[in-house]
């Protein structure tokens, strides 16, 4: 689809998503269980530093999902081995969000992982980078598309309130979900910077 809109590739990815059910719901359950170390030491006042510490295993289980979802997003079998290709070391460096549970100043890099997180991730997947180099690219395609950015933070926030709203239920399919959309995204972004730049060679 030429210049493909918001609406559409929210629509379309869920659409995906619902393709992939079974699948989608089974590797989201394995990042609920990574992220359960997270939730047990939020509910039980646990000490900032093991929260933040907690983390961890939560964003090395969204890498995996990631390249999950982005094999959704194009329409491909979703098999559960894409899972385990993690990436360890965007894993260290999106939970850096966990400062946010440490430290008085740490609402800033929590907003700025919020924002550019689901955009590297779904890079990492789309154009399969590691590390930095899906990291650079998160904050290359959150920069390019601000409008998009938000619109892709504020659907991350809505499925957290909608987990949190269903006692943790609707975890296995919320982040999936999202970042599917966001592999959508970051598919349509893509063709677009590669059309502009050869248009411009």
């Amino acid at each position: 689809m030429d210049n493909p809109t918001l609406p559409w590739l929210a629509w379309s990815g869920a659409t995906a998503t619902w393709h992939e059910l079974p699948r989608t719901l089974a590797a989201g359950a394995v990042t609920a269980l990574a992220a359960a170390p997270l939730a047990a030491a939020l509910l039980t006042g646990a000490p900032g530093w093991l929260a933040a510490a907690a983390t961890l295993p939560a964003a090395l289980a969204l890498t995996g999902l990631a390249r999950l979802a982005a094999a959704t997003a194009r329409g491909e079998t979703a098999h559960l081995a894409l899972v385990r290709r993690a990436d360890p070391v965007l894993a260290v460096l999106l939970s850096a969000a966990g400062l946010a549970l440490i430290a008085p100043w740490g609402a800033v890099p929590a907003a700025a992982v919020l924002l550019v997180g689901p955009y590297a991730l779904a890079y990492g997947a789309v154009r399969d980078r590691r590390g930095l180099a899906a990291l650079r690219g998160g904050v290359i395609l959150a920069a390019y598309r601000p409008a998009w950015t938000l619109t892709l933070a504020a659907i991350a926030v809505l499925g957290g309130f909608a987990v949190a709203a269903s006692a943790g239920v609707l975890a296995v399919l919320a982040a999936p979900l999202v970042l599917t959309i966001a592999a959508r995204q970051t598919a349509a972004l893509l063709d677009e910077i590669d059309t502009i730049q050869g248009g411009a060679r």
